[in-house]
């Protein structure tokens, strides 16, 4: 339903302007969705990759020089919402905790703007 609001309150929200680096951002426990909006930079907008537990250099990279590593791209302007893949199956047994964990989803986003312009990001 991507073009419809979120049927709940953001759990977190992130602005990034005019950023030339990628930003991680760590979701919170109880993330299963998130919301990438990205304005002002030309022609793509912004790009965003799943980063893993286990990744040490977790940044996202747009350039053509064939390490590009990014798994969507967000139009100039636009919107796009995502539902956070499983990681791994994650076995929580009798512990408490968030459905993110629980169900053993991503917990890290990678976003980059790919020019002059803002990226946001909020979580469900």
């Amino acid at each position: 339903m991507q073009e419809y609001p979120a049927p709940q309150v953001a759990l977190a929200r992130y602005a990034v302007d005019n950023a030339s680096a990628s930003s991680v951002i760590s979701v919170t426990h109880d993330t299963t969705a998130i919301e990438i909006a990205s304005f002002g930079a030309v022609p793509i907008g912004a790009v965003m990759r799943w980063v893993t537990t286990g990744d040490t250099q977790a940044s996202v990279i747009s350039a053509a020089n064939l390490t590009e590593n990014f798994d969507h791209t967000i139009g100039t302007n636009q919107v796009r919402r995502f539902v956070i893949p499983i990681e791994s199956f994650a076995n929580p047994g009798g512990s408490v905790v968030g459905i993110n964990r629980g169900a053993g989803l991503y917990q890290r986003v990678a976003v980059k703007s790919t020019g002059v312009g803002s990226v946001l990001v909020t979580e469900y």
